[in-house]
């Protein structure tokens, strides 16, 4: 897949265009883009996936958490990329283009520099001044500026319409099980192994530390089963992920720990993966260490339980992306 860093590199592509955020590229997203990887086949057009950074809730004053993103810019191109997207821009989003009509942004965008010839988008994808612009618009402009519009209804699961609002909800609530399933894939922290305090080694459980980047959102905090992975082991691993503070220390900053049953390596410096599977308890605090040390054993059983009954050593959807992301941050 082909990044776009500049206009220049873009002018009279002639493409497929997808329009949206798609932060997580979820199982909503990826219907979108088959639709437009089924025009593709009949036309063969190359798609492009057309985005916005930072989240335009952040530029307009109405960020509400959206600072932090389910997939930022790097793991969200190589996502699009498993999914067979050719082209890829990410239109920098400032307060000049939240003020642009509606009308200029599609002439500008999609006819001007990119002399689109399909555009398709989800049925609640919105753009221009103060969102003013909808997929009605763009039908009713679409012979004068020289493109087909396809909408994509919602995409439901279990009755509910699959969206980034919805996930980004069932994270704050630790709920990773039905975030799981509405994002195709298990909700993945990565970062590298730094230094801790290595309490956990003092208890019999060493963990590492994942400096995951600050625009990556983290889900509630607590103790998460997770499957693991790292560049020297040769398939995902079990995991217990703890996310908050380390109370019973007297903690204040959050930090995600990361405990590998049975693994004695060193992994400081690398990059690691940790896919949240099963929310397995809150984070509390213990009236000493040993009283955590008894609960980390149960949550140790707790979570060889559910990786047994999941089987997650086999792959991932889209596991692929994953494997080039961790290949790529390598020291």
């Amino acid at each position: 897949m082909k990044v776009i860093s500049t206009a220049d590199e873009i002018e009279g592509i002639r493409a497929i265009v997808a329009l949206g955020m798609f932060d997580g590229v979820h199982t909503g997203h990826q219907a979108l883009f088959r639709e437009a990887l089924g025009i593709r086949g009949e036309t063969g057009l190359p798609v492009l996936a057309l985005t916005f950074h930072p989240h335009p809730r952040t530029v307009i004053g109405r960020s509400n958490g959206y600072n932090t993103l389910l997939t930022p810019k790097e793991e969200k191109i190589m996502l699009l990329e498993d999914l067979g997207i050719d082209l890829f821009w990410s239109i920098p989003f400032t307060r000049d283009l939240a003020y642009m009509g509606p009308e200029d942004f599609a002439w500008r965008y999609l006819t001007h520099l990119l002399s689109a010839k399909y555009v398709v988008c989800g049925f609640d994808f919105t753009f221009g001044r103060k969102g003013s612009g909808t997929p009605e618009h763009l039908k009713a402009w679409q012979n004068d500026l020289g493109f087909h519009v396809r909408v994509v209804e919602p995409y439901v699961m279990d009755g509910q319409a699959v969206s980034s609002t919805r996930i980004r909800k069932d994270l704050a609530a630790g709920k990773v099980e039905d975030a799981r399933a509405f994002l195709g894939r298990p909700y993945c922290l990565s970062g590298k192994v730094s230094h801790g305090h290595g309490r956990g080694r003092t208890i019999g459980f060493p963990t590492s530390n994942i400096e995951v980047p600050c625009e990556k959102l983290l889900p509630a905090g607590g103790v998460y089963a997770a499957a693991v992975r790292v560049m020297l082991l040769e398939e995902a691993r079990l995991g217990v992920v703890n996310i908050g503070t380390q109370p019973t220390f007297g903690g204040t900053k959050v930090q995600v720990e990361v405990h590998i049953p049975g693994f004695s390596g060193d992994l400081y410096g690398r990059n690691m993966h940790a896919f949240l599977t099963h929310r397995l308890r809150d984070e509390r605090t213990f009236p000493d260490a040993a009283a955590l040390q008894a609960q980390i054993s149960k949550d140790l059983c707790s979570a060889w339980d559910k990786w047994h009954e999941a089987a997650w050593p086999h792959s991932f959807t889209l596991i692929r992306a994953y494997d080039r992301m961790l290949a790529q941050e390598l020291p």
